[in-house]
């Protein structure tokens, strides 16, 4: 008997002690909970579409947020802000982000944006990295398309380019690619013809200038005049006096195929392709002084040439000339640049004389001849003579 209350016994005090801790346990965690309760507050969170219920004991929303399992990402816009001290019943929205890939020249940027549009998440990446994206420079996608999870943009940056094309020049931007591409891109079609200042194969690089200069060509045919020639034959009247026509000429008419090339409008080639004279001309003949004498009161004169002058007389007893020679009769004016100071002349109707003086008035082919009065110079009046240069 004693020894099964014995037995008993050691089979109760260490279930008493599993007891005593299973409701100390108990105690502390509902101790705890009301703690917690007494301080929890409620966020209400819209993310996703849905509203969910948060129940936290943190001071702060990203706190609250971030011991959350709604996994909120750093990119997520939160509001109000992250470090909004909680109220009760607070109401919390997250515009979530998306993870988007985005290449630069090669450079390769994961990141996640809130954008919308690709433009928006260009604007953002540009502002939190640095990377000073401009409109100009070149997107793999329209940049007002909706962005998607894991959205691949690809974006080549611009460089200025100079184009003189049809008169005008445009600076532009555009992404680096072969000058066949830039002007299939700015809508310049170039002509087989065509000229252009860099190789259509060379790929751009910044402030390169393309001119394209426009190269036309044009067929035509020219009608020009052949101009006739002047066949001399030797006559029996003095040397130097004007030619006297036989038969007059006419001039021929010569017809040109000609293909004329243009740059820009101008010409600067012309290739005959063809030519053939539609009418000869005609060579006008004249017969052409030859004779170098003349008789003269029984003698015999040899002259160089002869003149056909207009001319007049003067008297002016005492006066000198201006070579400085006394002026007496047979001392004559000239004009210089047609008969030389100095030269023996043979006047008809006055005889044999002198070119020793100049006059104001004696120009081209005019002659002045001295007479020892003035009655003998009014005789004379003006008349048209043959001056011979001996």
């Amino acid at each position: 008997m004693i020894s099964w209350e014995r037995a008993r016994m050691s089979v109760l005090i260490p279930g008493s002690r599993v007891v005593r801790i299973v409701l100390i346990t108990l105690t502390l965690l509902f101790v705890m909970m009301a703690v917690y309760f007494v301080n929890a507050k409620t966020l209400y969170v819209k993310v996703d579409g849905k509203m969910v219920k948060v129940l936290t004991v943190q001071r702060t929303i990203g706190a609250a947020l971030a011991y959350s399992n709604l996994k909120i990402y750093p990119e997520d816009i939160v509001s109000p802000a992250r470090g909004s001290f909680i109220e009760k019943n607070l109401a919390v929205e997250v515009k979530r982000s998306v993870p988007v890939k985005l290449t630069v020249d090669g450079q390769v940027i994961m990141g996640r944006s809130t954008g919308k549009t690709v433009a928006e998440v260009l604007n953002d990446f540009s502002d939190r990295y640095g990377l000073q994206l401009k409109n100009s420079d070149e997107v793999n996608v329209d940049r007002q398309a909706a962005v998607t999870a894991n959205m691949e943009i690809a974006v080549q940056r611009a460089v200025t380019v100079h184009l003189v094309a049809d008169g005008k020049t445009l600076d532009t931007e555009m992404a680096p690619r072969t000058v066949a591409e830039a002007l299939t891109k700015l809508g310049l079609s170039v002509g087989a013809k065509d000229k252009v200042s860099l190789p259509m194969d060379h790929k751009l690089a910044a402030d390169d200038r393309i001119q394209v200069v426009r190269v036309t060509e044009r067929i035509e045919t020219v009608r020009t005049e052949l101009p006739y020639q002047i066949v001399a034959q030797p006559a029996d009247f003095p040397l130097g006096l004007p030619d006297r026509v036989v038969s007059r000429g006419s001039n021929g008419l010569q017809e040109q195929t000609v293909k004329l090339t243009f740059e820009d409008g101008k010409e600067v080639d012309r290739e005959i392709l063809r030519q053939q004279v539609v009418r000869p001309p005609v060579n006008q003949v004249v017969s052409r002084g030859a004779q170098t004498s003349i008789s003269r009161g029984g003698k015999q004169i040899t002259f160089k040439r002869a003149y056909q002058m207009r001319a007049t007389a003067y008297s002016d007893p005492g006066a000198t000339t201006a070579t400085g020679a006394d002026v007496h009769y047979g001392v004559v004016a000239v004009d210089p640049r047609v008969i030389p100071l100095g030269s023996r002349l043979y006047v008809d109707g006055y005889g044999e004389a002198t070119a020793l003086d100049t006059g104001g008035a004696i120009k081209g082919n005019r002659i002045d001849l001295y007479m020892e009065s003035e009655e003998d110079a009014s005789a004379w009046g003006v008349r048209n003579v043959i001056v011979y240069v001996l």
